[in-house]
């Protein structure tokens, strides 16, 4: 890899993206007009997505940057966009010799994506870089219920043991049936998830709200509608509350959450005589 840059009257230097969704999709572009493979993976040619400004200091703020573009390549689809795929994507941007790519790329910066918005034939994506993280809360706010995920971090319990895979059987006005669910066991997954492990949505997830009868209601809209045969994995919810923590899973130890701690309400009352 060179070590030094710009250090040629004439440069061949191009600007590199790595994506990896968070559906395990990873793509790459390059700001040139013609495909570049490096170390065995292909960055496509992407002439029209360029960045803002980009600035780099050593202090503790988060300096982000915007980067747009063009829908102009088959990999940058306005729905896949829509449906939520490309958010918080992991991204990194680096440079290199477009005449030699074997020496490699330098990678000078390294985040995610934050809000992508959709205007006519065009993107905008908001490039979220690391030191974004400190201004995210050190200390835990108090909360009557608990700030836990459903079996990750800080909750203990295995995910393996409450998911379940199933194929889609119908869809209606009700919500989405499953092959082999109930509406006992449906109830389960109330609070719960679901992710797309085939059909056109696979990749995605969503958020359980309701069920009516075995039918089960998904926050949101999706890209592509669901067909039978389609395969998801539904993971059993939570409501958060302290009593199904003790008395559904028995996993009270584990609770990150302070449900009898006195809260500003107590301030307004009244003494009685």
């Amino acid at each position: 890899m060179r070590t030094r840059w710009f250090d040629r009257p004439l440069e061949t230097i191009a600007l590199l993206w790595h994506v990896e969704r968070a559906d395990g999709i990873a793509l790459g572009f390059a700001a040139h007009d013609r495909d570049i493979s490096i170390a065995h993976i292909i960055y496509h040619a992407a002439p029209g997505m360029l960045p803002s400004a980009i600035e780099m200091d050593d202090s503790f703020d988060p300096l982000d940057m915007d980067i747009g573009g063009v829908l102009s390549h088959g990999l940058i689809r306005a729905d896949d966009l829509a449906a939520g795929r490309w958010d918080s994507a992991a991204v990194k941007v680096g440079l290199t010799d477009w005449e030699r790519p074997d020496e490699g790329a330098f990678w000078f910066w390294r985040g995610h994506l934050g809000a992508v918005s959709v205007e006519g034939q065009s993107f905008s994506a908001e490039l979220r870089g690391l030191k974004a993280r400190l201004d995210e809360p050190f200390v835990p706010v108090t909360s009557p219920s608990c700030r836990a995920i459903f079996c990750g971090k800080g909750c203990g319990l295995s995910r393996a043991r409450y998911e379940r895979v199933f194929e889609m059987e119908a869809t209606s006005e009700a919500g989405l049936g499953f092959i082999g669910l109930d509406a006992a066991e449906a109830e389960g997954f109330v609070h719960g998830s679901l992710r797309w492990i085939s059909g056109g949505n696979a990749g995605l997830a969503g958020a359980l709200m309701a069920q009516n009868d075995a039918a089960l209601v998904l926050d949101g809209r999706l890209a592509d509608a669901p067909q039978p045969g389609d395969r998801a994995v539904l993971m059993q919810g939570c409501d958060k509350s302290l009593a199904t923590c003790a008395g559904g899973f028995g996993n009270t130890i584990n609770f990150r959450g302070e449900p009898h701690l006195p809260g500003n309400d107590l301030l307004t009352r009244f003494a009685s005589f």
